[in-house]
């Protein structure tokens, strides 16, 4: 848990150094300005995913942040399905999986990075591929033996990726995080060439805070029995993170793994030391996990020191004040207890904590490493309570995981524990046996440590005595490239005195004859110049007289429009008049209705006249505020049509006069029919006009009446209502739809006209109008 915490916080601090130095807060009002953005375009993605990551990464699971990294996420997918961009998709997809990670639903955040990597493959966007990856391997622990294989594939792909597009620092700290995995395999071996490679790769780039590499570096060495190299690379990462001002869990787990270097070359007071110091970082930042971790440690440190009642305390605290959680903590700290019961000769104490490890262990599978914690435990309480064939049953077991996993060290330890209970139970051909084990492998760590030291001896004096040749070498061909440079020159600055007086006299001659030239056509321009100025004025005055003239011809064709259109409304009204007037001497019902109706078609028109009058621009009309007169009009002129609701969604849009009367005939045509026939009580009618497409408007009206009945549906269809909407349609080069379900819902599809010149549009208008009413 310390080396991943350690190894994300080196992450981040390359990726906030490298990529976003100067970084300033987020306004959520840029955010919210990007997010109505109806087209975004590639930047604004690119903008969008760094927000969205911004948020799901700040310290804390605040449900603003999560809803902000989420908004982005939402617009990224939609933009990237409305424009079939998977790498957009892929964007979005990699948002998800954090949110989710960071939310703790595993199980969802892995399938969104899945689908993520498998868009960017598409899109062939190698980077964001890679990034994928590494996002699949974090959900992945490198306590997890069964998935660890997976996990490593992912990384091992991601830094192929990397390295295929140039990409040094995100390959270098895939490279470091690949190590801390095989680590947990364990193969330390591999994990020290991994971490290798990671380190060139920093340095190549100029990247000097390698203090999360020198750690990792440290624990594998020490693994491997090389205390020298380890001990000099956790020194290193202690020095680099402390430079940074670094005072986080990266400088507690660089001490907690000084503290354990120390411990294995049995140093045990400067364990102790580097152990307090790991401790009281980890405790100013209130880190329960890392507390427990280092505590442990720092008990068998004092149980080396004989000191059993140190060893307590420091547990006694861990109990008391910050209890471990989970299972295996519980268990690492039972081991501590029984080592420290030991170490102060309080072997009933100790009982009840080895009888549960004990239990604990025989459920725990045989090639699992953890075992070897509770093995040295119980084997070390079996010897002091002389239960010497336990012990060696114990020391079978621990032998059996130190050859697994080729832990040295331990496996001498093991050895001598091994050959002391034979020669306790009077084995003393096996103890011989064993103890032979024990100093063949004691003298066989101590020559990998000596092999170690002697190799990187012989690397620093191959490379010191290769660096002084490459020295002498350098300064040779400096001294060479120094001579002649020199006499390069002096034959250089000779040639150049030379071209320089040539130069300059010919230039004099050049300037001389291009001023008495530039001076003549000055002259000659002048007089044209003048002769041209006389020309313009002249065109000006004509061209002034000429506007004039075209002004008071546009107010008089301005004033001629308002007049017809004044005119064709008040003949309108008179021809309404009339009609009313007609039936006051009707009777028959089908004939009112007629008149009635006519009387409906000729005020939609009439309004758009009037309209149009009153007006500054006599070419549009501003379909919104013209409908809500029309429908007032048609409310007045029917009994009970207070008892229906109307429903207006209209957009902001003016229409061009010959559209216009069409669409006013058509709502005419299909209001009326809602209120006379659509309802026996209360109801509502729906009215839309919205854009949907560029150029594309959308009429609806729908009522929630009763519809038409099917044996009345093509009888409707042959009424003079229908038919006359059906013209209208065709006359906007349009569509009308008639549905009857759950009501009648009318819908006429047309193109947006856009306006023409207003001289032109009040001609059409008259033309329009009157071809409606013929």
């Amino acid at each position: 848990m310390n080396r991943l915490l350690l190894l994300i916080c080196l992450v981040t601090i390359c990726v906030l150094q490298c990529v976003a130095q100067d970084k300033t807060p987020l306004q959520d009002k840029q955010l919210s300005v990007l997010l109505m953005k109806e087209k975004p375009d590639e930047q604004d993605i690119k903008q969008l995913f760094t927000w969205g990551e911004h948020y799901i990464n700040r310290p804390g699971i605040l449900p603003k942040d999560i809803d902000s990294s989420i908004l982005c996420a939402n617009k990224m997918l939609n933009a990237g399905i409305k424009q079939h961009n998977d790498g957009w998709q892929g964007q979005a997809c990699m948002i998800y999986s954090k949110i989710f990670r960071e939310k703790g639903e595993l199980t969802r955040g892995n399938e969104y990075a899945r689908k993520a990597r498998m868009m960017f493959e598409r899109a062939r966007q190698d980077e964001l591929q890679g990034d994928a990856y590494v996002e699949l391997s974090r959900y992945i622990s490198y306590e997890d033996d069964e998935n660890l294989a997976e996990a490593i594939h992912d990384q091992e792909m991601a830094v192929k990726l990397y390295a295929k597009i140039g990409n040094h620092l995100k390959q270098a700290n895939t490279l470091t995080l690949l190590a801390d995995y095989v680590i947990g395999v364990p193969d330390m071996y591999k994990a020290i060439e991994l971490l290798h490679q990671a380190e060139a790769l920093y340095k190549k780039i100029g990247y000097t805070h390698l203090g999360g590499v020198y750690d990792l570096l440290g624990l594998a060495y020490r693994s491997t029995g090389e205390l020298s190299a380890a001990l000099d690379y956790q020194l290193r990462a202690i020095k680099e993170i402390e430079s940074i001002g670094d005072t986080t869990q990266s400088l507690s787990t660089a001490y907690n793994g000084l503290g354990m270097m120390y411990y294995e070359m049995e140093t045990f007071e400067k364990s102790v030391d580097a152990y307090n110091k790991a401790f009281t970082i980890a405790e100013k930042l209130k880190d329960t996990t890392s507390m427990q971790y280092i505590t442990g440690n720092l008990a068998n440190s004092y149980i080396r020191l004989k000191n059993g009642v140190a060893a307590l305390r420091v547990l006694k605290r861990e109990e008391r004040f910050f209890p471990p959680a989970g299972e295996k903590p519980k268990v690492l700290l039972e081991v501590a207890m029984v080592h420290a019961y030991i170490a102060g000769d309080k072997l009933d104490a100790a009982r009840p904590y080895v009888m549960r490890l004990v239990a604990k262990e025989k459920t725990m599978d045989r090639n699992d490493v953890n075992r070897f914690q509770l093995l040295t435990a119980t084997s070390s309480f079996y010897y002091m309570t002389r239960q010497y064939e336990k012990t060696i049953e114990e020391c079978e077991e621990i032998g059996f995981i130190t050859k697994k996993y080729s832990m040295l060290a331990q496996e001498a330890r093991n050895y001598r524990m091994w050959y002391k209970a034979d020669s306790a139970r009077g084995d003393f051909s096996s103890s011989i046996r064993h103890f032979q084990l024990y100093k063949f492998y004691s003298d066989s760590l101590f020559s990998v440590r000596k092999t170690s030291q002697i190799n990187q001896l012989q690397v620093k004096f191959d490379t010191e005595k290769k660096d002084q040749a490459l020295e002498l070498k350098q300064k040779s061909i400096e001294l060479l490239t120094r001579d002649s440079q020199l006499q390069k020159a002096e034959l250089r600055r000779a040639r150049f005195t030379r071209n320089v007086i040539i130069f300059g006299a010919v230039m004099l001659v050049i300037v001389l004859l291009l001023g008495y030239n530039r001076y003549q056509l000055r002259l000659r321009s002048n007089r044209q110049l003048k002769v041209q100025q006389d020309e313009i004025n002249q065109q000006n005055l004509s061209l002034q007289a000429l506007i004039s003239s075209q002004h008071k011809l546009l107010e008089e064709k301005e004033w001629l429009v308002k007049e017809i259109h004044h005119r064709v409304k008040n003949n309108l009204q008179i021809v309404m008049s009339l009609l009313n007037t007609q039936a006051a001497f009707l009777d028959d019902k089908d004939a009112l209705n007629a008149i009635r109706e006519s009387r409906f078609r000729m005020q939609a028109i009439s309004l758009i006249h009037h309209k149009l009058y009153q007006s500054e621009n006599m070419a549009l009309i501003d379909i919104n505020v013209y409908i809500h007169e029309l429908i007032h009009f048609l409310q007045d002129g029917f009994t009970g049509a207070s008892r229906i609701r109307f429903d207006m969604q209209i957009a902001p849009v003016k229409l061009d006069v010959s559209q216009a009367v069409p669409i006013g005939l058509i709502l005419n045509e299909a209001i009326t029919n809602a209120i006379k026939y659509a309802f026996t009580d209360n109801g509502t009618i729906l009215i839309s006009l919205q854009f949907t497409g560029r150029d594309q408007l959308t009429l609806v009206i729908a009522d929630n009446g009763k519809g038409f009945a099917t044996n009345a549906v093509t009888g409707v269809r042959k009424s003079m209502g229908l038919m006359l909407m059906h013209t209208l349609s065709e006359q906007l080069d349009g569509s009308l739809d008639i549905q009857s379900e759950s009501g009648v819902v009318i819908t006429v599809n047309f193109r947006y006209q856009e306006p023409e010149p207003a001289q032109e549009t009040a001609a059409s208008a008259l033309s329009s109008s009157y071809g409606v009413m013929s």
